[in-house]
């Protein structure tokens, strides 16, 4: 057990075996090891596998993770929660879907993420945008991108906040210069204005940056009434500035998110094309399951719950729910 100095005030929460705890207005950590059984079990293994990669991507992500009502640590913690069934361990060794991972909580989906590339004398160029109108009326959207050296191990890039459309064009975008090479990650999500004294403040705190930003949140100089986040929307950028389609030969990724806090989701995972594939959707207490959209946009794929399709490319559905009585 010892006493951490925290910048960020007082600090609770948990990350990994980590406990963050105050004691006499002291911020105090200590190690906590649960017991099992038998520790070298295949689930023991691939559990602590995954438990490794999500603590090395949210130490990576940190800048950017913008939760609400949440302390720098307790966000840290929350992200490790939302995004553990993201990673699936292969052979003894945990791989990650980053294009799924959520930096932020949001109950507003994104569409997907178009890019291109280009290799110039001057450095790598970057152009990058939603494929189509988001529909929602977002204030600003905030990209962050970071470099992939290996698996399991982020670097930050840079990070932009877009606050307007582009002239002439229908999606929020924007372009970096002289990015690195090798496979980059790049993430997306929304602001939304909720309060009169919104815009004001965001302009008065200097934000310009994403990590700006997520700092801001995560030690609340920003109050959560006066914004509300979407959900993150996340691609990959490969060494030969294609798409990375994250899935083996013969193999298909299924992405199941549930949209905002009306439930929970089963299924998603890595299969054979040609397997049959079944994802769920259990709706919390006040909600209803609506249906299953694509891609975080507005186009239904099924109203069927639970849903079973046979694996033949890879899918992104995000389940729609409805509150009870509205």
């Amino acid at each position: 057990m010892g006493k951490v100095t925290s910048l960020y005030g007082k600090t609770t929460g948990k990350i990994g075996s980590i406990v963050f705890s105050t004691s006499g207005g002291e911020t105090i950590a200590r190690e906590y090891n649960p017991h099992v059984a038998n520790p070298n079990t295949s689930a023991q293994i691939d559990q602590r596998a995954r438990m490794k990669l999500m603590s090395q991507i949210s130490a990576a992500l940190a800048p950017s993770l913008a939760y609400t009502k949440e302390g720098l640590v307790s966000a840290r913690n929350k992200f490790v929660k939302r995004n553990f069934d993201s990673t699936y361990a292969l052979n003894g060794e945990a791989q990650c879907s980053y294009e799924n991972l959520q930096l932020t909580e949001g109950n507003l989906g994104l569409p997907g993420i178009t890019i291109s590339g280009a290799s110039a004398a001057s450095g790598r160029a970057i152009g990058f945008g939603f494929l189509e109108e988001p529909s929602a009326n977002i204030s600003r959207v905030v990209w962050n991108v970071f470099q992939k050296s290996e698996e399991g191990k982020l670097n930050f890039v840079k990070s932009l906040i877009v606050s307007q459309r582009l002239v002439g064009q229908s999606y929020f975008g924007g372009s970096m210069e002289n990015m690195p090479q090798g496979d980059l990650i790049i993430y997306a999500y929304g602001m939304i204005d909720t309060s009169e004294s919104a815009t004001a403040r965001y302009g008065e705190l200097n934000v310009v940056t994403g990590s700006d930003l997520a700092k801001l949140v995560a030690t609340r100089s920003i109050s959560y009434t006066d914004y509300q986040f979407t959900q993150t929307r996340g691609t990959t950028l490969g060494a030969d500035n294609q798409p990375v389609t994250p899935s083996e030969p013969g193999k298909v990724r299924v992405f199941a998110t549930p949209l905002g806090q009306g439930g929970t989701v089963s299924g998603a995972g890595t299969y054979d094309q040609g397997d049959s594939v079944t994802l769920t959707a259990t709706a919390n207490t006040g909600y209803s399951f609506r249906a299953w959209l694509k891609n975080g946009t507005a186009e239904v794929l099924s109203t069927s719950n639970p849903w079973t399709f046979t694996a033949e490319r890879q899918i992104d559905a995000v389940a729609a729910f409805d509150v009870d009585g509205l």
